[in-house]
């Protein structure tokens, strides 16, 4: 069972619908957020037109990563895609 110190310490995730398929995220407590697709698919080349200078791809998790200064701006251009 999970403590309520662990779980507070624990990044919050969510997918996001897009016309292409599914994105997941992760927000992490920094502002941070990654964003993963499966390998190959539409909507990995989605994401990564969006990022265009806006975050960097993290090979070794197989995803993209965007500072907080980016973050809520990319989200919502998935959302809207």
């Amino acid at each position: 069972m999970i403590g309520v110190a662990q779980q507070a310490a624990m990044p919050m995730k969510e997918t996001i619908d897009t016309s292409h398929g599914k994105v997941w995220i992760t927000h992490f407590h920094n502002g941070d957020v990654s964003l993963w697709t499966p390998p190959g698919s539409p909507q990995g080349d989605l994401v990564a037109e969006l990022m265009q200078c806006r975050g960097a791809w993290k090979p070794r998790f197989r995803a993209w990563f965007v500072p907080p200064v980016h973050a809520d701006q990319v989200i919502a251009e998935l959302g809207e895609a």
